[in-house]
């Protein structure tokens, strides 16, 4: 196996230095009668650069806050009640019956009139109502 290696490598060397080609670039002779004029000197064209443009800072401008004037609403007063009325009850809906019995009274006594709650003693089993007309 390393002779066939060594044979190859052999063969291959040998055929490489047959084939050898080789270029070689001379000057060519300048007449006697023309004269080599040197070239030309390049060109340098300067080209100012574009201007920087500084622009100012926007201006800042602070408003004083707007001015919040709070009015005070008038309070609302309302007629004292025309009657009142007691309800005893007894019980957790004992009390919502109190509500209906004093809207029933005040209605049938004061004509059209809205019930609201004056005073509850729930340990004594006792609303007072007052009886607002419309």
């Amino acid at each position: 196996m390393r002779t066939t290696i060594i044979a190859l490598a052999v063969a291959a060397s040998a055929l490489g230095g047959c084939t050898f080609k080789s270029t070689t670039v001379e000057r060519g002779a300048t007449p006697a009668h023309v004269a080599v004029e040197p070239a030309p000197a390049p060109v340098v064209v300067y080209q100012t650069p574009p201007p920087v443009v500084y622009q100012a800072a926007p201006a800042v401008v602070y408003q004083a806050p707007p001015t919040v004037v709070y009015q005070a609403q008038a309070p609302t007063v309302s007629a004292p009640p025309v009657g009142t009325v007691s309800v005893t009850y007894t019980g957790v809906s004992g009390y919502q019956l109190a509500w209906q019995k004093a809207d029933s009274y005040c209605v049938a006594h004061y004509g059209n009139t809205r019930v609201e709650l004056i005073a509850n003693d729930e340990a004594a089993g006792r609303a007072t109502f007052g009886c607002n007309q419309i």
